[in-house]
């Protein structure tokens, strides 16, 4: 009976070249997001219905970028008063600004990765 032998060569390498792929994504969708975050918290401001009377919860509105582990990016979008909730809620969400602002800005976001991952 002939016996079959098989080398691999290489493994290493693309070891390595998937890590740097890795690292490459996240980067690009770091940078994604890091673009977006100035976008959805002017949008946000601007957007916001409610009547100001300190103008504290229009100017806390923020949105920032985070890495949570080494393969997930956060893009966040919230309010900086405690009272931000009663306004996303209260009135069935007639004062909401938060998911408004990010159904808004999915499709172009959603448009932005697929031209960088195809």
């Amino acid at each position: 009976m002939a016996s079959v032998k098989m080398q691999w060569r290489g493994d290493v390498q693309m070891g390595q070249n998937c890590v740097l792929y890795g690292n490459k994504v996240i980067e690009a969708v770091r940078r994604v997001a890091d673009y977006f975050a100035p976008i959805l918290e002017t949008a946000a401001k601007k957007g916001a219905i409610w009547v100001d009377r300190t103008s504290n919860a229009r100017q806390t509105l923020r949105a920032w970028v985070d890495e949570l582990a080494n393969d997930t990016v956060m893009l966040y979008l919230s309010h900086g008063m405690w009272y931000g909730v009663f306004l996303e809620a209260k009135y069935a969400g007639r004062y909401a600004i938060i998911w408004p602002t990010l159904q808004a800005h999915i499709e172009p976001i959603m448009q932005m990765l697929k031209g960088i991952f195809g």
